[in-house]
């Protein structure tokens, strides 16, 4: 994969999603917990860096929690459609324009809270998704947070395991994702941050990629099924909360730079 390929895969979704929800996730359920557990942990006064933030969705819902967001993507058509869904939502503390992960200079130091979810994964190689992290944590001001979901190799692996076990197929990884080995993530973070929680869905994985397409079989389960209705429910109560987080593909990094 390289990203050309990649970049016209999401100008592609975005053409064709437009202001969707599903434009940057197909399972608009795990989405909406992304959303949830970022929006959690904002401040009225933050000033919000989204990179890689689509078509805005997020970032215009983050907007309701703090006092500016600025979002940014690599997509041109992304960005287009998310200008369309910043107008119609009204939402004037929201802004949109096209951008890198990986050309983040002019924001170096700037903002209180920086999100990025599931960008470092669609960078081709292993370097890039390294220097990517460097940009994000150079983006937080003193003080400030960097929240950070990503896919983990080691969870994915044993999530496919345990289907495995229960006599159902692996799942396959997406041909632009490269999920990021545990290890080398965590210790390029703490280069210039601390980590200060790890917040796991594995709770959501095990009922909607272990236990619904059992239950369903043969038949194929969908992501706004009923299983998945109540997995979310199961993750917003905390009633299992970390009991599951071996085989939480994401992950969200929630990390401070010291004053």
């Amino acid at each position: 994969m390289n990203r050309n390929d990649i970049s016209a895969y999401w100008d592609a979704k975005a053409e064709a999603l437009k202001t969707d929800p599903s434009a940057t996730m197909k399972d608009v359920i795990l989405r909406s917990l992304e959303i949830e557990a970022i929006g959690r942990r904002l401040r009225t006064d933050d000033d919000l860096l989204d990179v890689g933030g689509g078509n805005a969705f997020a970032g215009i819902q983050w907007a309701q929690h703090c006092r500016t967001v600025h979002v940014v993507d690599f997509s041109e058509k992304m960005v287009a459609y998310g200008r369309e869904a910043v107008a119609a939502a009204g939402a004037a503390n929201v802004q949109t324009e096209r951008g890198s992960v990986l050309e983040l200079e002019n924001f170096a130091g700037r903002f209180s809270a920086v999100s990025c979810i599931r960008v470092l994964i669609n960078l081709p190689e292993r370097e890039e998704q390294l220097r990517g992290l460097d940009q994000l944590a150079a983006c937080v001001a003193p003080g400030g947070r960097l929240f950070l979901i990503e896919g983990l190799e080691e969870p994915f692996a044993a999530m496919n395991a345990m289907r495995k076990t229960m006599d159902l197929p692996a799942i396959p990884l997406d041909w632009h994702n490269r999920l990021l080995p545990r290890q080398a993530l965590e210790q390029r973070l703490e280069r210039e941050l601390k980590i200060e929680e790890r917040v796991d869905f594995g709770e959501y994985y095990f009922l909607s990629r272990v236990l619904h397409p059992l239950l369903v079989a043969p038949e194929e389960p969908t992501f706004q099924g009923r299983c998945n209705q109540e997995a979310r429910r199961l993750w917003q109560a905390g009633v299992a909360q970390g009991r599951f987080a071996d085989i939480s593909t994401l992950v969200l990094y929630v990390c401070s730079r010291p004053k």
